[in-house]
């Protein structure tokens, strides 16, 4: 399966409005050229083979109208996020269930006798890893609203009318299709093969022609940039489509995948285990007056305590501030801190992450034979903050310490009340569990 990674600039930092739509335009007719050649097949193959082709396209739809409408709540109103707007109420049927593009493409898939997708018949999943790298990029605040247009608006309107109209032309005139022409249901590409999805295409590129006068030059790269990657993603797509239809008949299927949910938080209550929270341990001289210059003067929360240690959420990251041992030169340097009956070494640096990755980068490491320092293990059993924990060091000599909490929500949390007076209680429990 074919997969790609958001795609290297496609020329210079500076990008002019001339250059941007010289480029468009012969990707554009490049485009139109493959899919001529890429769909010719189209019109001897079998009808388990048509319906193989057809059954995949229709996991872009599954998509398409979800991605349109997080493009559209990213937008900035103005004529851009209206006109896209539109577009993804004519995608929703207008108000009518009955004719939102899915439905209308399921009903050509019916028309066909293309059973409905099961487990054996799920989307190829490079093409939902495709699919799913999209949407992530599109919702990622690091990709702008420009980046975006180029990746779902043309790269959606645009380029798959292109596509869709390449196949229909030979589709039309597979003798199946054709013995079959009174019975099908042909809505679906009415529309999108016929005047209506071509006006949008149109009325698209003369508003970006309007507005792109007015974006800044980092603006218009981003909007070339997510050309640039809807194109290498359509590519792909459609190839791996090809080649999974086109494949010999006695050859193994090609791997399938269910279509992600879309997830934007976690429930409430509930963490999404896409947990990236980065961790620091560092060495103070006096923890007390540490605390309250993190904790007072920058706003931090202090979690749990021991004698010679402090957590802090920092703003919703992990720091933890260790009793620097005193020396004769009075000099910072490595050192052990006990915790819980182990000794960590500070400073150090790394990541919380949740139990799956957590496991697979223990594995990934071991895969490679790297050593640890001290290998993956669990601390604080069944207790408030219990947590798998593996430390090594780079090349250099820098420690490194990843970290997987039963519940995320730990990950502060004081093992005594207030109530007790008794700030070391994590100390205590440590105590009590080694004299058991």
């Amino acid at each position: 399966m074919k997969t790609v990674s958001p795609s290297q600039p496609c020329c210079s930092n500076q990008v002019d409005i001339d250059r941007f739509w010289a480029l468009a335009d012969e990707l554009q007719r490049q485009t139109v050229e493959r899919a001529q050649a890429m769909f010719a097949f189209v019109e001897t193959a079998s009808p388990q083979r048509l319906h193989s082709l057809l059954l995949q396209y229709r996991y872009f739809t599954s998509y398409y109208i979800t991605d349109i409408a997080l493009l559209v709540a990213r937008l900035q109103p103005g004529r851009m996020r209206s006109f896209l707007a539109d577009i993804l109420l004519d995608e929703l049927g207008g108000g009518d269930p009955a004719q939102a593009h899915p439905e209308l493409y399921d009903g050509f898939l019916a028309s066909l006798d293309v059973a409905q997708p099961s487990p054996q018949t799920m989307a190829l999943a490079g093409n939902i890893q495709l699919l799913d790298q999209a949407r992530a990029r599109l919702i990622d605040p690091a990709c702008s609203p420009a980046y975006g247009i180029g990746l779902r608006g043309m790269g959606g309107e645009c380029v798959c009318q292109i596509y869709l109209a390449r196949l229909y032309q030979h589709l039309i005139r597979n003798p199946y299709i054709q013995r079959n022409h009174d019975r099908i249901a042909w809505t679906f590409w009415d529309l999108h093969v016929g005047e209506h999805d071509i006006a949008h295409r149109e009325q698209l590129r003369k508003l970006i022609g309007d507005e792109i006068a007015g974006m800044d030059s980092g603006s218009v790269e981003a909007l070339q940039q997510g050309f640039c990657d809807s194109m290498a993603a359509w590519s792909s797509f459609w190839s791996n489509i090809l080649d999974e239809a086109s494949k010999a008949d006695d050859a193994p299927a090609g791997e399938r995948a269910a279509v992600a949910e879309l997830v934007l938080g976690p429930a409430a209550g509930h963490r999404d285990d896409a947990i990236h929270q980065f961790h620091l341990a560092i060495g103070v001289h006096d923890l007390q007056q540490a605390r309250r210059f993190y904790c007072e003067v920058l706003g931090a929360k202090q979690g749990r305590s021991t004698r010679n240690l402090i957590d802090l959420d920092f703003y919703g990251h992990h720091l933890v501030i260790h009793q620097t041992p005193q020396t004769g030169d009075d000099a910072d340097h490595s050192f052990g801190s006990a915790f819980y009956g182990e000794t960590v070494r500070v400073p150090h640096f790394g990541m919380n992450l949740n139990w799956r990755d957590w496991s697979g980068l223990a594995e990934r490491i071991k895969a490679r034979d790297y050593g640890f320092i001290d290998p993956p293990h669990v601390r604080m059993r069944e207790l408030p903050g219990e947590h798998a924990t593996m430390f090594l060091s780079d090349p250099s000599g820098n420690c490194l310490e990843f970290k997987a909490f039963r519940n995320h929500d730990e990950v502060f949390s004081v093992i005594f009340s207030d109530s007790t007076k008794d700030i070391f209680g994590l100390d205590a429990l440590a105590e009590k569990a080694a004299a058991a």
